[in-house]
């Protein structure tokens, strides 16, 4: 790897790297799916995930947001770690 590539691929972030956010657990578009809505992003939530939170409850999310390609759904999903209700 030349130096300039190596330079190139630095400025990239680690695409596995957990997000944390917070906001309202609303239905999704698709059946059946739950997404979180946080001041203007919405994301489709994947996996199973132990919480008591509900439909509606306020939450802070972590997980990894699933990267996009190209012909890519309007709302990216993000596959859960944690939830924690607030």
């Amino acid at each position: 790897m030349t130096r300039s590539q190596f330079e190139t691929m630095a400025g990239f972030a680690d695409p596995l790297t957990a997000v944390t956010r917070r906001g309202k657990l609303v239905l999704a578009q698709r059946e059946g799916f739950l997404e979180l809505d946080a001041a203007g992003e919405r994301f489709e939530l994947l996996g199973p995930f132990d919480s008591a939170a509900e439909l509606g409850d306020d939450v802070e999310i972590t997980g990894v947001v699933a990267p996009q390609g190209r012909g890519a759904r309007e709302t990216p999903a993000m596959l859960v770690r944690h939830v924690r209700r607030l």
